[in-house]
């Protein structure tokens, strides 16, 4: 194939028909060629893909960090810059466009959860059509299917968090380099570094997505024809790291926020599971990936060994990356590197695709649909587990703030024990989600908010005897593991209430507890 840059033919990577099975030249990354109503097939994974999302967005109530977003978004913008200034740079560019999301349609779970729904629904499109570019419109339309089904999709398409943007900006820049390869045209490479340094500003942890466009740029560009584009794509990837670079060096000096995260054994051991949010499913998409790989790499009949150097490090880099940064970043977590998700179900979709075909060379699409179907039934119980209410693992916030709104009195006040002493004050993040529009108790041992603070944690009384009035009765909203709810608290303040309050009710909830304490008579 071969296209007229400044009057000279230029090899372009060779590629499949859209109706093809494998690549049609050996050891050159293919692009498409443009067929409207093959891409068009990319609305069938992106209606999966929301349907699946959008299933009970609404039903699951908010967890940690989702409160965490609201709370940051709902800033005054003095406050959010302060913010910003000391924690979560990270997620700057994710906090405006949801600060302007929840003025315009509201801040219900399901308002606060649409963006990440619609963002993971275009993802699963946009592997549709990188991999009908990559090897062919068969295995991109499996992919962008397999992409749909896979248990952390759905998960993050239901979260008031960045994550479905990071990987829908990874995905979307890759789909920019195939088609400047295709053609390096100045809007082509324009559209390439801004989707770049797009990608760097949802989350600079999906610039490791790089060092796959690395490889495909430079197989694609090998030839002594192909000088002048290799330098063009070089500076559209160049022009949009520029928007970026200041992003990491600033942020890593905000790791504080995140340094309950390990990187042991077990966490390592944990990661492709927890990735995947199934240990079946993540086993099951791994072995087909390695099949996928092996193929494209080996195989003589579709050998194309650029393509499975692309999409092998789009698959691992991330991952690594995060564990071999760990002691500067502390980044290493699943959900951050959610961006490798396309990449391990291009691969995947090839290997489903192309053993079918080794078989027999038309059973290639029974093969992928029933893989599909496969891998939907293995994921079947992670997708209930993932819509559970609350999110394993979290603590019932929503029921024990419920309750204290049935049954309080006027005169009743609230008090917080958090004995982990957590960065945030993860439980008053709740209490302000949940009462938002409600009458409430009053914060008895608060000093100032975190809102006045521009922070993710209130100050508290220095000395309990000045905040506590006389208060008949106190909810004590308790998130430790002893069965005395004042375990973890402050001496004074501990002994304070213990003198002047007696337990009247306990109510245990998922890792939460709700205390009811009465003023004791005077005699």
């Amino acid at each position: 194939m071969t296209a007229t840059t400044n009057g000279t033919a230029t090899a372009l990577p060779s590629a499949p028909a859209p109706d093809a099975t494998t690549p049609a030249t050996r050891g050159r990354p293919p692009t498409a060629a443009p067929r409207p109503w093959a891409a068009l097939l990319a609305l069938v994974p992106a209606a999966a893909a929301l349907a699946i999302c959008l299933r009970g967005l609404g039903e699951r109530e908010m967890w940690n960090n989702e409160y965490a977003t609201w709370h940051a978004i709902t800033l005054s913008l003095g406050d959010f810059e302060e913010l910003l200034r000391r924690t979560d740079l990270v997620h700057v560019v994710y906090y405006m466009v949801m600060r302007v999301w929840i003025d315009l349609v509201g801040d219900t779970p399901f308002q606060l959860r649409i963006p990440s729904a619609v963002a993971m629904a275009a993802c699963a499109g946009l592997v549709t059509l990188i991999a009908r570019r990559l090897v062919g419109v068969p295995i991109g339309l499996a992919a962008g299917l397999l992409f749909a089904v896979i248990p952390a999709v759905s998960r993050y398409g239901q979260e008031t968090r960045s994550y479905a943007a990071v990987t829908v900006a990874g995905a979307f820049a890759t789909l920019m380099l195939l088609r400047a390869l295709e053609r390096p045209a100045v809007p082509r490479l324009v559209a390439y570094g801004v989707s770049v340094a797009l990608m760097g500003l949802v989350h600079f942890v999906s610039l490791t997505v790089l060092a796959a466009h690395f490889v495909l740029w430079l197989c694609a560009t090998r030839g002594e024809d192909d000088v002048e584009r290799r330098w063009r794509l070089a500076f559209g990837c160049g022009f949009g790291l520029l928007g970026v670079i200041w992003l990491p060096a600033i942020a890593s000096h905000q790791s504080a926020s995140i340094s309950w995260i390990k990187a042991d054994k077990a966490a390592i051991l944990a990661f492709p599971a927890d990735m995947f949010l199934s240990a079946p499913f993540a086993l099951v998409l791994g072995v087909l990936s390695v099949l996928g790989a092996a193929y494209l790499w080996f195989a003589p009949s579709v050998r194309n060994r650029p393509v499975a150097g692309m999409l092998l490090a789009w698959a691992v880099v991330p991952p690594v990356f995060v564990l071999v940064t760990f002691p500067v970043l502390h980044m290493f977590l699943p959900r951050y590197v959610l961006v490798v998700l396309p990449a391990w179900a291009i691969l995947a979709a090839t290997g489903a695709y192309l053993s079918g075909r080794l078989i027999w060379p038309h059973l290639g699409p029974a093969t992928a649909v029933l893989t599909v179907a496969g891998v939907v039934w293995v994921g079947l119980p992670a997708h209930a587990l993932v819509r559970q209410s609350p999110v394993d693992g979290q603590p019932d916030y929503r029921a024990a703030i419920t309750m204290i709104d049935q049954r309080q009195r006027p005169g009743d006040g609230v008090v917080f024990n958090d004995p982990f002493g957590r960065l945030s004050d993860l439980a008053r993040e709740a209490w302000d989600y949940e009462m938002r529009d409600k009458r409430k108790p009053r914060d008895v041992f608060l000093d100032k908010t975190a809102a006045e603070r521009a922070s993710f944690s209130a100050s508290e009384c220095a000395v309990a005897k000045s905040c506590l009035k006389n208060e008949p009765r106190l909810w004590v909203i308790y998130t430790g593991w002893s069965d005395d709810p004042f375990d973890g608290m402050p001496a004074d303040r501990a002994q304070l209430l213990e003198l002047r309050y007696q337990t009247k009710q306990t109510v245990r909830f998922t890792d939460v507890d709700l205390v009811l304490l009465e003023r004791r008579k005077v005699r």
